[in-house]
């Protein structure tokens, strides 16, 4: 449309030099077509706001629903977390949900003894670990006890060749 407009406004400039009449008359008769030109591009133009304004509110709300759902995944609630790594919005099932875990009152608890070392490793330090200082002096001893498992011993497999004899 617009090189339509410049090749009227050329038309116009080249007359205007040749007649001043003939330039009013060609005026006159393409003025109409150009105003009708200008109504159709503004009601375009109308048109084409509108349909911009509604993408931009589906726009918007996509980004609201986009950010509901990544809430949601941070939230551990996708199909691939197993349900004892889902941490929140837990709802409990059971109706005994009120109930006292652990041992009933009362129980005896059932410790198991420490064993008595077989050996004795001293842990000492010759300096600081922070600041490089010799200059130590022993506040208390922390005791420590590690258990080690022997590793199972080797399994004997025995074959027995049982001879069958005849007479």
């Amino acid at each position: 449309m617009e090189t339509q407009v410049l090749r009227y406004m050329h038309r116009i400039v080249f007359l205007m030099a040749k007649s001043q009449r003939v330039v009013m008359s060609i005026w006159a008769s393409e003025y109409q077509s150009l105003i009708l030109g200008v109504k159709e591009l503004e009601e375009t133009v109308a048109e084409l706001k509108r349909d911009n304004d509604e993408k931009a509110k589906i726009i918007a709300e996509q980004a609201k629903q986009i950010e509901e759902l990544k809430a949601k995944l941070a939230r551990y609630e996708n199909p691939h977390t197993p349900p004892s790594a889902q941490r929140y919005n837990k709802e409990s099932k059971s109706r005994n949900s009120q109930k006292r875990h652990g041992a009933p009152n009362g129980h005896r608890g059932a410790t198991r003894l420490t064993p008595e070392p077989d050996r004795v490793v001293e842990v000492t330090a010759d300096q600081c670990n922070h600041c490089g200082s010799t200059n130590l002096e022993e506040r208390s001893v922390e005791k420590q006890v590690i258990e080690g498992i022997p590793p199972p011993p080797k399994i004997v497999v025995i074959q027995f060749n049982r001879h069958k004899y005849k007479c």
